[in-house]
């Protein structure tokens, strides 16, 4: 069923304040981390900064990352992504309309937002170094689509990638959702499937999560967090999440990132 017209402006509204609150931000630094010839980056942000000190508001969370080699060789082909973000922000999709994933393994970007608008959580981008017989090596950019959906039971992201021509393909990065104890109370483990990295292997990647909807008359939002700030301080540096990056070689590269959150209010 397609998304009614106030759900889908409300989704535009909420992803244009989220893009211009990044773009407010000063540019964030990534971090590195290398092993072997292998170099990966990984960046994120919160948005907005200023948060309450023990109750949650609704954020905007990017997060994203970079491949290279420091020789220019082909690097090793990611299997999987791990992300892990601090337990003072929060995921949940209570009441959140849910898109299946073999809906979203047929159908192109535009007949998902179509189907299943009212079960978007974000987007963002995913960039591959393609080679084909004859035509060498060449980048592309393609729009990623995420949704909240369920695998094996568990709640999970959907993440539906569309690479662009000369070879225009659809794939759906599943990444299943899971609370965890200690600094990070949310993990996120994106398995990529073997057609993300038939002809090529994906070099970049950026994902935005923010959603607000309306869930028994309450107002919800699928990204929430507060700002861990000690009482007397207004401001704090908190890990804010880290990245494992896992290749078909059996290299593992991670990299975490602290930023610091400002408390709203008293």
């Amino acid at each position: 069923m397609a998304a009614p017209r106030t759900i889908r402006t409300l989704l535009g509204g909420l992803a244009l304040a989220a893009a211009l609150l990044f773009a407010a931000q000063s540019p964030a630094t990534a971090e590195l981390a290398k092993k072997g010839n292998l170099v990966v980056s990984f960046h994120g942000e919160i948005a907005p900064q200023r948060l309450p000190r023990t109750q949650a508001a609704p954020v905007a969370v990017r997060m994203g990352g970079k491949i290279k080699t420091t020789d220019r060789t082909t690097p090793p082909k990611l299997e999987r992504i791990v992300l892990e973000i601090n337990r003072h922000g929060r995921l949940q999709s209570q009441g959140l309309a849910v898109c299946p994933l073999q809906r979203l393994e047929s159908i192109s970007s535009s007949e998902a937002r179509r189907v299943c608008g009212d079960a978007q959580i974000g987007h963002g981008n995913v960039t591959s170094r393609i080679s084909l017989p004859g035509q060498g090596a060449f980048a592309s950019n393609g729009p990623l689509l995420a949704f909240n959906g369920r695998y094996k039971g568990r709640p999970a992201i959907l993440a539906q990638v569309a690479t662009q021509a000369p070879l225009p393909l659809t794939y759906v990065i599943v990444f299943e959702l899971r609370k965890s104890a200690g600094t990070f109370g949310t993990t996120l483990i994106g398995t990529l499937p073997p057609i993300a990295s038939s002809y090529g292997y994906i070099s970049a990647f950026d994902l935005a999560l923010a959603r607000r909807y309306t869930h028994a008359g309450k107002r919800k939002s699928f990204a929430a967090a507060d700002c861990p700030a000690p009482a007397g301080f207004t401001s704090a540096p908190f890990p804010l999440a880290r990245a494992s990056f896992e290749f078909d070689d059996g290299r593992s590269v991670s990299a975490k990132l602290v930023r610091e959150c400002k408390v709203r209010g008293k």
